[in-house]
């Protein structure tokens, strides 16, 4: 996916476009939306899965009006590379955590296997207390910093497939290995660690951690920070970014598109070159090679979900 230049924080442009960035490790995601936003006196910005300060990789952030789109973006399955170290378990659930257990690491490839097998088959996963889940309008994490009680219930949440890419080895006398983890949204890889480590009766936390895709989008088409800090920004067009189709209607019904009318199939059957509307889920609409709106189906209707 190769991104459009545009013109940047010298102009009185809007900026409405995504960028895909390698989150360095030491901030958090927010920390990643403010440094470009006054890099670039950009004014909104937005992301879609969150990750951890300790954490690396793709994220997917959205400027100007585009953030309107984050919720309709296909980023439900995400992938990740991780370093999982076992025989200690930590208040965070990775290695900038305080250790608070270490019991030996006594198991071997197979009994590895045999383990995250059994993960793999279960639909439910306990969130981390250091998550900004929220429990009766508090975050997790907020109980844990005042040390509070709290009753935290399984979600669903599914891990769809895992790859080994280097079998146990040991490091510095930890016994470790590293992963790739294919999961849902809203699965969380250092709960993934705690969770294998005391299948295989001791304890286990994330050493490291790298994400690589997010939904269709990949880490190799991300611009890396400290780039983005030393050039001018390249933002992806939304019509570039967005996989929609396409429909190209008729005069007779472009102001019901640019007022934001509710449309219905025989509108856009009789008065658009769609061939098949009723199997779009969302299209952008184009009048003379312009795009105009994004509907999306509801029921039997079809309602626009943002307008350029």
């Amino acid at each position: 996916m190769k991104p459009l230049k545009i013109v940047t924080n010298n102009s009185n442009q809007v900026f409405n476009g995504f960028l895909l960035v390698d989150k360095p490790k030491g901030m958090t995601s927010n920390d990643l939306c403010q440094i470009l936003k006054k890099r670039y006196n950009i004014k909104a910005c937005g992301h879609v899965g969150t990750l951890d300060p300790d954490a690396t990789g793709l994220m997917v952030l959205a400027f100007g009006r585009a953030t309107k789109l984050l919720p309709f973006l296909d980023t439900d399955t995400k992938k990740y590379i991780a370093t999982i170290v076992f025989g200690k378990e930590t208040t965070t659930l990775d290695m900038s955590g305080d250790i608070i257990a270490e019991k030996k690491a006594d198991f071997n490839q197979d009994d590895l296997i045999k383990a995250i097998d059994e993960i793999l088959a279960k639909e439910t996963q306990l969130p981390p207390l250091t998550s900004a889940i929220k429990v009766n309008g508090k975050k997790l994490l907020e109980y844990q910093k005042d040390n509070i009680d709290v009753d935290i219930k399984e979600r669903k949440v599914k891990l769809y497939n895992y790859k080994i890419l280097r079998n146990l080895y040991n490091e510095e006398k930890e016994l470790q290995v590293d992963l790739i983890l294919t999961v849902s949204k809203g699965y969380y890889i250092r709960s993934f660690a705690r969770d294998l480590g005391y299948a295989l009766n001791t304890y286990g936390a994330i050493k490291e951690l790298k994400r690589i895709e997010v939904g269709e989008y990949k880490i190799n088409d991300s611009y890396p920070l400290e780039e983005l800090l030393n050039k001018e920004i390249s933002l992806i067009e939304i019509t570039k970014f967005i996989k929609y189709a396409k429909i190209n209607i008729k005069e007779r019904i472009l102001n019901f598109v640019l007022n934001g009318v509710t449309l219905y199939e025989r509108n856009l059957k009789y008065d658009s070159d769609a061939t098949d509307i009723s199997s779009l889920k969302r299209f952008i609409i184009y009048y003379d090679n312009k795009p105009i709106s994004i509907y999306e189906k509801q029921n039997d209707i079809y309602r626009p979900i943002f307008k350029f």
